[in-house]
């Protein structure tokens, strides 16, 4: 957003989707903890839900997970994305998932979220219907 208005001449994608976090947990967990773990199983204890895991494995979903957020906005920042001194909006599954270690890192002003797990595709929808419409 600049100026209140979406500038889509600025934005950006990144290959950094919770995809590569899981696959990194899993293979983690076989290498160092002989454990095969889930994709529900990483949501779980990213949640905070109650879970048969030990501490340890619990220690290291968690572990991997807040290294995760704090490289995303390592390579934001390296994009010259300084979000510490704004409002900064997390929408979609991954956001939600990932709420506490964004907030623990320390490295987001005022982060706000959108609950709605659709949202993504909502905004999706209504950018394509206004580029249907000619704006």
């Amino acid at each position: 957003m600049k100026n209140g208005k979406a500038d889509l001449s600025s934005c950006d994608s990144l290959e950094n989707g919770v995809i590569l976090l899981y696959n990194k947990i899993r293979s983690r967990g076989n290498a160092e903890l002989d454990l095969l773990l889930d994709e529900g199983d990483v949501d779980a204890i990213l949640t905070g839900k109650q879970t048969q895991y030990p501490s340890s494995v619990v220690r290291l979903v968690e572990q991997l997970a807040q290294e995760f957020v704090n490289d995303l906005f390592s390579t934001l920042r390296e994009r010259m994305l300084d979000l510490r001194y704004c409002t900064v909006v997390f929408v979609g599954g991954g956001a939600i998932l990932l709420r506490r270690q964004i907030e623990a890192s320390g490295k987001v002003g005022k982060p706000l979220f959108v609950s709605n797990i659709n949202a993504n595709a909502a905004g999706y929808e209504y950018l394509y219907r206004l580029e249907a419409v000619g704006r």
